[in-house]
């Protein structure tokens, strides 16, 4: 039985996507693969409202892509304002210390949204090289105000860099880095994008690129001087791509701009709505207050295993994802992003009903079934 997976990412890939990752291997510095290059990028930066970004696709994971945000743009006895709504935001910090770089951290109750004027106070009472922000926080599905926080910085601290990690909401949701006027900005593939895992996606302003050329490098790898020159000129050569994984984001990326980028956002919207409205009937809380379409996490009523609930929804075919952090054991995680069906959907809505009531919860099947399809 081929399992639907339906957690935070990685999300389902399409046929066609999988199909073009086993194309046979080309040269890393041909011409033809400096074409597939030229064109993922041009969908990067439309993809990320960039324009005016430089755009990188790197092999390695979304943690790659923060790392370079950090190491890139914060000299040594600099400061970095982490503005966390969980787990991922928290990342942020760990990295910062990591690295050796001052770093301070606000951060709300799990679900709630950060107080913005918290962020305007922080900002007036210390200079911080960069603020860091994650778009949708994949541990608790808090969406956070981008806009509203990059205004604040213009108000209070135009010369700090703007850092957002989009890794659980490019694609799924807007993102406007030209007019949210975002230094660094930087996704995975694994997640709204439907791609296998194993690429981080970036944008640079160009004002984070020259701050990267006034202060000594971090990292090696992750030096976007290095990659400049490869991302400009596909037949160079820095470090070698993982080209298969090239082919598959540039063919999910064809769909989703053939369907549209607008049409795209709306579909996660559809399906967020009617997830959520589904699980209303059965009674589960929602944990953001300000919830992203891209996911949803939910508590649990009262007596239910979080082992055994998510243990016997996967031998029914059905994988959602445990919670983390101070939610770890208190619910479950469900994404909804990428290129997941509405009937695909549909199926794991009644299978997750039926484990519900296998485990002695009263739901009303019929109501539940209503509200997805309403």
């Amino acid at each position: 039985m081929k399992e639907l997976l339906l957690i935070p990412g990685p999300t389902p890939v399409q046929e066609d996507v999988l199909e073009a990752m086993s194309e046979p291997v080309i040269s890393h510095t041909s011409p033809e693969f400096a074409n597939i290059l030229k064109e993922t990028l041009s969908f990067v930066k439309e993809l990320f409202g960039a324009k005016n970004g430089f755009p990188f696709v790197i092999t390695g994971s979304g943690t790659l892509g923060m790392e370079m945000a950090l190491t890139n743009i914060v000299g040594e006895n600099e400061s970095v304002l982490v503005v966390s709504h969980g787990y991922f935001g928290d990342r942020f910090e760990e990295l910062a210390k990591h690295i050796g770089i001052d770093v301070d951290k606000i951060k709300p109750v799990a679900g709630e949204h950060i107080d913005l004027e918290i962020v305007r106070q922080k900002l007036k009472e210390k200079h911080y090289t960069a603020l860091t922000l994650t778009h949708v926080d994949t541990s608790t599905g808090v969406l956070a105000d981008v806009e509203s926080v990059s205004k604040i910085i213009q108000e209070v601290s135009p010369e700090t860099l703007f850092v957002v990690d989009g890794v659980c909401a490019t694609g799924g949701v807007r993102e406007e880095f030209d007019n949210w006027k975002i230094d660094v900005i930087l996704t995975g593939s694994q997640k709204a994008l439907a791609t296998p895992p194993g690429l981080t996606l970036l944008a640079f302003s160009q004002r984070a690129i020259e701050k990267r050329k006034s202060i000594k490098p971090r990292t090696y790898y992750g030096d976007i001087l290095k990659w400049m020159p490869v991302m400009e000129d596909g037949t160079k050569y820095f470090a070698t791509p993982s080209v298969n994984l090239f082919f598959a984001l540039h063919q999910s990326l064809k769909d989703i701009f053939e369907m549209g980028l607008e049409n795209y956002f709306k579909k996660h919207e559809d399906l967020a709505r009617r997830v959520r409205n589904a699980f209303n009937e059965v009674g589960l809380t929602l944990v953001a207050k300000r919830p992203a379409p891209t996911l949803s996490v939910f508590l649990y009523p009262e007596g239910i295993d979080d082992k055994t609930f998510r243990g016997k929804l996967k031998e029914k075919g059905v994988v959602v994802a445990n919670t983390l952090a101070e939610l770890y054991g208190k619910g479950f995680r469900m994404g909804h992003m990428g290129s997941v069906t509405k009937d695909e959907l549909l199926v794991a809505v009644t299978k997750i009903v039926e484990t519900f009531e296998e485990l002695g919860y009263k739901v009303n099947k019929g109501k539940v079934i209503e509200a997805f399809l309403s």
